[in-house]
């Protein structure tokens, strides 16, 4: 880990508008990341997690997207069976407010790790004493924003033995279901999407509006995924595919996944569920080298 899986294999574009990421310039892999990005991304991680950490509600506000999804996955103590809990920016802001979670400076323990950036989209973890936590960023009016989370208790920190760091299959689990909905969409396989898909997953695109040249973000869930596919919209010849899968890190039931195509660029956060692992949050572009633009 992190494993990389080369196919032959996205999803059917909006051409309402025109995406910011697309002309944000080269891709930055892990490794050689703008030093500037990376500290603004360090930034928006730190607020966020410190912030919640040390009750500033005005330091986490900065960091995160006012349309934060907040996902974890939690267990129904009647049954055993899991589900998603969510949570978004007002509900994060007030509960920081109420001192919820306040730990004292010498024992919050923060690290940050960058994955990914490029396209005006950024991919890291932050993780605490307390959290662990993968993030999907934007950048919007030249400021990153966390835009997705899914998260989870940081077991290790109150027993060692705890700490979950994925398996091969594991691994070989997550390339299948980041398979079935980028070879599903391709192929025009509903079957394949829906079985990728948990049934509350945000999806979400960078767009900007030509008429004032503003960002904002535009949602799908797994209902418009299905249908669109279903509809057979954005189908593609095996040959014209170009699929890449990178799995960034697995822990904790949780994993931080790239999905890139000749058309798309997705980043996806999944979550195992009942056993079975499902994509829960999704961040993509469209790939500027589709459009004539330099890819990944």
């Amino acid at each position: 880990m992190p494993g990389t899986l080369q196919q032959k294999l996205t999803l059917p574009v909006v051409a309402l508008f025109v995406v910011c990421a697309a002309a944000a310039g080269a891709l930055a892999q892990a490794g050689s990341l703008p030093e500037a990005e990376r500290e603004a991304v360090v930034q928006a991680a730190m607020d966020y997690m410190e912030g919640a950490l040390s009750s500033d509600a005005e330091r986490v506000g900065r960091g995160v997207h006012v349309e934060l999804t907040r996902v974890t996955v939690a267990t129904n103590t009647d049954d055993g069976a899991q589900y998603l809990r969510k949570s978004g920016y007002t509900q994060l802001i007030e509960l920081v407010r109420a001192g919820r979670n306040q730990i004292p400076t010498e024992r919050r323990n923060i690290e940050v790790r960058v994955f990914d950036i490029g396209h005006d989209l950024a991919v890291a973890v932050v993780t605490s004493v307390a959290y662990y936590d993968y993030l999907q960023l934007a950048k919007i009016e030249d400021e990153w924003k966390i835009v997705n989370v899914l998260w989870a208790p940081n077991m290790v920190s109150r027993d060692p033995s705890l700490e979950y760091r994925g398996t091969l299959e594991d691994e070989a689990a997550i390339e299948r279901c980041a398979l079935d909905y980028i070879d599903g969409s391709f192929s025009g396989s509903a079957e394949r999407m829906e079985r990728a898909l948990h049934p509350e997953l945000t999806k979400v695109v960078l767009y900007r509006l030509p008429q004032t040249g503003r960002c904002f973000l535009g949602p799908m869930g797994t209902a418009d995924l299905v249908v669109g596919t279903e509809a057979g919209l954005g189908t593609l010849p095996p040959e014209a595919r170009d699929i890449g899968v990178t799995i960034y890190d697995v822990a904790y039931d949780m994993a931080t996944v790239k999905v890139y195509s000749s058309q798309y660029i997705d980043y996806l956060q999944c979550a195992r569920i009942d056993g079975e692992w499902k994509i829960v949050n999704v961040l993509w572009v469209p790939n500027p080298a589709a459009r004539g633009g330099s890819g990944f």
